[in-house]
C-alpha cells in the first residue's frame, strides 16, 4: 500500500500555466479538478524548492524507541510549519521521501517516520489495527521532537497519514480527552483510513478524508458516516470519495492485487486529492495563532 502525494504526480515543480494546461488537456479531468488546481497553485505560488533533505532519527524516549526518519526542509530559514507523514503498512518507502520533499518545496518542514524497523518488522499488513496504534504512539513522540526544533514553528503542525498511517492519525485526534491532543497540532489529512467505531463527538481537530468509492479494504461508507455525524456535532470533518477509485488510488503503479484487494492508479483522483491536501494544510497551517 505504498503511496505518493497525488499532487506530486502532476504538479510538482511546475508553473500555474503548466499545471492548468496539463489538467485541461486531460480528457479525464472534471471542471472541479481545474478549479481545484487553480486554487492550489494560486494559494501557494511557484514552487520554492526544498532547501535540504536527509535521513535522520528521532531520539528514543522513555516509552518509544529511536525512530528512523526522513527530514525535508524548505529554503526559507525562518521557522516553518511542519507536517508529519505516516506511512502505510508496508513501511517507509522512497515514495514518502518524495512526499516530504514536495512539502518542503511548498514551504513546510516535512518529517516522514518509520514505525516498522524499530520493531524489526518489514510489514505491518497482517495486524494493521495494532500497528496503527503503535504508529500513533510513535507519531506523538515525533510531534514532540518537531516542536523542539528551532526551524519548525511548533504551533503550526499537521498530520498526514496513508492507509494504516491514516488510521493512526485518526487515533490521535479521535481522543477520549482533548488534553491528549499533541500541542501545536492543527489539522489532519487521512487517505483511505478505516473509520469504523469512531466517536464523532471526540474529534478534536479539523480532518480531511480522501478515499475511493471502489475501495474494498477501507470502505468509504463508514468515513462518510463519521463526517456526517461529526458535522452534525459541530466538528470539522470533510470527506471526498472518488468514484471508481480503489485503495492506494494515488500510487502510480501497475494494476495489482494486494492481500486480496485490487489496487489501481487513478490519475484524476490523484490530482484532485493532492490538490485538496495542500489546500487543506494551507488553510489551517498558514497563519500564526
Amino acid at each position: 500500500m505504498a503511496q505518493t502525494l497525488g499532487l506530486r504526480a502532476g504538479f510538482e515543480g511546475r508553473t500555474l500555466a503548466a499545471i492548468l494546461k496539463s489538467v485541461v488537456e486531460s480528457k479525464r479531468m472534471k471542471f472541479a479538478t481545474i478549479v481545484t488546481a487553480f486554487l492550489c497553485a494560486a494559494l501557494l505560488g511557484a514552487p520554492g524548492g526544498a532547501g535540504a533533505a536527509e535521513k535522520t532519527s528521532i531520539p528514543a524516549t522513555t516509552t518509544t524507541p529511536q525512530l528512523p526518519a526522513y527530514l525535508a526542509r524548505p529554503q526559507n530559514a525562518a521557522p516553518a510549519p511542519g507536517v508529519l507523514i505516516l506511512h502505510d503498512c508496508k513501511g517507509l518507502s522512497p515514495h514518502y521521501e518524495k512526499v516530504a520533499e514536495h512539502f518542503a518545496s511548498r514551504g513546510y518542514v516535512a518529517v516522514a517516520i518509520d514505525s516498522l524497523s524499530p520493531q524489526k518488522l518489514s510489514s505491518g499488513c497482517t495486524d494493521v489495527a495494532g500497528q496503527a496504534r503503535t504508529q500513533a504512539a510513535y507519531a506523538r513522540a515525533a510531534l514532540d521532537w518537531m516542536r523542539a526544533q528551532p526551524y519548525i514553528d511548533g504551533t503550526r503542525l499537521g498530520l498526514l497519514g496513508y492507509s494504516m498511517g491514516g488510521i493512526a492519525a485518526l487515533d490521535i485526534v479521535d481522543s477520549p480527552e482533548a488534553s491528549a491532543i499533541p500541542a501545536g497540532l492543527r489539522a489532519v489529512v487521512a487517505y483511505y483510513p478505516v473509520c469504523r467505531d469512531r466517536d464523532p463527538k471526540r474529534v478534536a481537530l479539523p480532518i480531511r478524508i480522501l478515499d475511493g468509492g471502489d475501495d474494498d479494504w477501507a470502505p468509504a461508507a463508514p468515513c462518510q458516516a463519521l463526517a456526517d455525524a461529526a458535522t452534525a456535532a459541530g466538528k470539522t470533518v470533510t470527506i471526498t470519495t472518488y468514484p471508481g477509485a480503489t485503495h492506494a488510488f494515488n500510487f502510480d503503479a501497475p494494476d495489482r492485487i494486494e492481500f486480496g484487494h485490487p489496487m489501481r492508479y487513478n490519475a484524476e483522483a490523484a490530482y484532485e486529492a493532492g490538490a485538496e491536501t495542500i489546500i487543506f494544510f494551507h488553510r489551517y497551517l498558514s497563519a500564526t495563532p
